[in-house]
């Protein structure tokens, strides 16, 4: 069933039992009203009674009968009076005894009406009223019939009735309209969803409302957003990639062919011998490197809590004999954090920075590794004294296979991919990365992680 539909249903039922209750409660409260008013009636009836029988009671039950009786046909009723024991005294219809002991629920009363439904009689209004104003002990019992009550109140229940009738009628089709323009954002998300296609993904609807509706379609548009970026990513990678594998592929191919005429001349044989194992060692590298950016991109992350003062000693202990045997200096201010980090893949980020650092730097400089909170995040930087990136360049040094020209003249092996698989495990963890530069001067690589404990 649609939501519009279960919406409507819904409301509908919710408001169908709000009627319900409002038609109980209303017709209790007006059946109520009216017995009070029929109870203050036959009140006042009643005393009217007792000023007339007063004076032949408690002295003659039989001169009481047909005062009772006349003024019983006056209210079309029944008239006993009771003794201060509440049993028959005397009987306006002359058919109870005097002492007949009555079992009425009215008799539990001191003062007040009762009103009974019957299978042979309908309604009937029970009134006890007692003498003791005048200083006598003693009851009036009226019995009245009271189907002119049950006439009033089944005419109004069935006004009622209908006015709630109409009443539920009415909503029905407002909550239908209500419904129908609650969900319509809703049907118009599900079009533009089944509009989106392998080669066609836009999404885009008008949507002014700031609710989670708005959110949601602002979450879509985000998503085909990203999912754009990251298709066009993925062409430009491929083509990229293609071309990248070409080029060593096409330099084997050249010197594969050229091998055979080569035998005699023994030193451009060696050469060539060595050019193409240059060429199969590098293209062995991207295509290694290509897998490595594959799992990063699949591999779940199994964060770990690692000390920064651990990552320090790690770095010690892997790049401290690297640095020394080109005279680099390794200095840290390194603050106590604790990251929430895939330690396989993040220590992956920090191997590729600190290489290129070391890499890139001359001897008889220094590398400075600082770690501290900032802003509650830790603000991850490798300074270096190397040859700097141009600012032309700058702009391009995460894009994958992508070589600044000064890199390319001190690294020839490089497969331009080292950056882009940092940034890619750097914004895998929800971080961020950012470089600064200066041409001879050296660079400055900032991580800066959200994950910080």
């Amino acid at each position: 069933m649609k939501i519009q539909y279960k919406l409507w249903m819904i409301f509908s039922s919710l408001f169908i039992m709000v009627c319900i209750f409002t038609y109980m409660v209303i017709s209790n409260l007006y059946e109520n009203n009216l017995q009070t008013s029929y109870e203050q009636i036959s009140m006042a009836q009643g005393h009217g009674v007792i000023e007339q029988v007063k004076n032949t009671y408690p002295y003659a039950d039989n001169r009481s009968i047909p005062y009772l009786r006349a003024y019983g046909e006056e209210i079309d009723g029944r008239l006993i009076i009771l003794d201060d024991n509440k049993d028959v005294f005397a009987d306006g219809f002359a058919e109870l005894s005097k002492g007949t002991n009555l079992n009425l629920r009215v008799l539990t009363l001191e003062s007040g009406a009762y009103f009974y439904e019957t299978e042979d009689f309908g309604y009937i209004q029970y009134t006890i009223i007692p003498f003791r104003q005048y200083e006598i002990n003693g009851y009036l019992l009226m019995i009245q019939d009271a189907e002119y009550l049950n006439v009033e109140i089944q005419a109004f229940q069935n006004w009622m009735v209908r006015i709630l009738l109409v009443a539920i009628s009415i909503f029905f089709m407002i909550a239908y309209f209500i419904s129908n323009w609650f969900t319509k954002p809703i049907r118009q998300i599900i079009i533009q969803l089944n509009n989106i296609t392998p080669n066609k993904r836009s999404f885009y609807l008008k949507y002014r409302s700031k609710d989670e509706i708005g959110a949601l379609i602002h979450a879509l548009e985000n998503m085909v957003n990203e999912l754009n970026l990251y298709g066009e990513r993925q062409r430009r990678f491929l083509s990229t990639s293609s071309h990248e594998l070409k080029t060593p592929l096409s330099t084997i191919q050249l010197i594969t062919e050229n091998l055979p005429y080569l035998r005699e001349d023994q030193e451009r044989h060696q050469e060539y011998i060595q050019d193409l194992s240059f060429e199969i060692e590098k293209m062995k590298q991207m295509v290694e490197q290509l897998l490595e950016l594959n799992q990063i991109l699949d591999v779940k992350l199994e964060k770990t809590s690692i000390n920064t003062m651990d990552l320090k000693d790690y770095i010690t202990q892997s790049f401290q004999y690297i640095a020394e045997d080109k005279h680099i200096q390794l200095n840290f201010k390194i603050e106590p954090i604790k990251l929430l980090v895939d330690e396989k893949l993040f220590l992956r980020c920090i191997d590729n920075l600190i290489s290129n650092a070391i890499r890139y730097s001359p001897t008889n400089s220094q590398i400075t590794i600082g770690m501290k909170q900032f802003k509650n995040q830790c603000q991850i930087s490798i300074f270096d004294e190397g040859i700097g990136i141009s600012k032309k360049d700058l702009p391009h040094i995460f894009e994958a296979f992508y070589r600044a020209n000064d890199a390319t003249a001190w690294n020839q092996e490089g497969s331009g991919l080292g950056l882009y698989i940092v940034k890619e495990i750097v914004e895998r963890h929800g971080g961020t990365i950012k470089v600064e530069s200066e041409e001879k001067k050296g660079t400055c690589i900032y991580i800066y992680l959200k994950n910080v404990k």
